[in-house]
């Protein structure tokens, strides 16, 4: 009996085999694109959310004290006993500490002094002594910021722990590109729109606050903005990114800002 069970078995022609694999080949193509399309739209949806929470956590920082401060300065803690600048580069250092930071690379914004007079060697930094930023660093309430993503300066992909230098978290995108900081002059920091790379070697300066010296752009936002450039990773030009197609932007305001600038000029 369980011979000709067998016996009468058909085994599956070349022809059906072709006709299932051409089957699946052509929902793959239906449904790849339609994956892809759906994946960029939830990353665009987190973006938009994101440059919202940055937005909202610099806002906090300036109500509590009274400066706005660079993004990868957001999720600091308050200092901790023990952590010293010998810890840098180093695993046991808290990546988070004031102490383990490069202060003289971080700029902040006084948010009760008109922006036109805080360009150049009028804006204050981290390490510069003023009473105030001393003491909205001895006085930290942090963390502001909980970002999902995080990249450190100088890291290697195939080796996390390699050149890592740890005052350099930069937040990203979900396409993996930091966030940047517009103010009314312009982008904040010294890099305008170069894309990052493999190795993640940008320059710090997209992470701190320094303003630009020149005369205010007038194609750039009026107000401060957190920018992601979206899917391509750059904007394309030294224009207002509201103008590309992909770019997403939080446009808001603190302090003195919104009421004294535009009477400045």
């Amino acid at each position: 009996m369980y011979k000709n069970v067998l016996k009468n078995r058909r085994a599956v022609t070349l022809t059906e085999l072709l006709v299932v694999l051409a089957i699946i080949a052509l929902l793959a193509t239906i449904a790849v694109p339609v994956y892809i399309q759906q994946l960029q739209r939830a990353r665009i949806a987190v973006a938009k959310v994101e440059v919202r929470e940055i937005a909202e956590a610099m806002q906090h920082v300036a109500i509590t004290h009274g400066f706005l401060v660079p993004i990868h300065v957001l999720n600091n803690i308050p200092n901790t006993t023990g952590n010293t600048s010998a810890a840098l580069g180093t695993p046991s250092g808290n990546r988070d500490d004031f102490n383990n930071m490069q202060l003289n690379d971080a700029f902040v914004i006084d948010v009760s002094r008109p922006l036109v007079d805080q360009r150049g060697a009028a804006q204050l930094r981290l390490d510069s002594g003023n009473a105030r930023v001393q003491r909205m660093i001895a006085n930290w309430q942090g963390p502001f910021l909980n970002p999902t993503r995080i990249r450190y300066g100088g890291e290697d992909p195939t080796n996390p722990t390699a050149n890592v230098r740890i005052w350099e978290d930069f937040v990203v995108d979900p396409w993996g590109n930091p966030y940047r900081v517009y103010s009314p002059f312009g982008i904040t920091g010294t890099d305008t729109r170069t894309p990052v790379q493999a190795n993640f070697t940008v320059s710090s300066g997209m992470q701190n606050l320094a303003m630009t010296t020149g005369a205010r752009d007038a194609g750039r936002f009026d107000r401060f903005a957190i920018v992601s450039y979206g899917p391509d990773g750059d904007t394309g030009y030294f224009g207002n990114p509201a103008f590309q197609g992909d770019d997403l932007y939080y446009k808001f305001s603190v302090g003195v800002l919104n009421e004294s600038f535009f009477d400045t000029f």
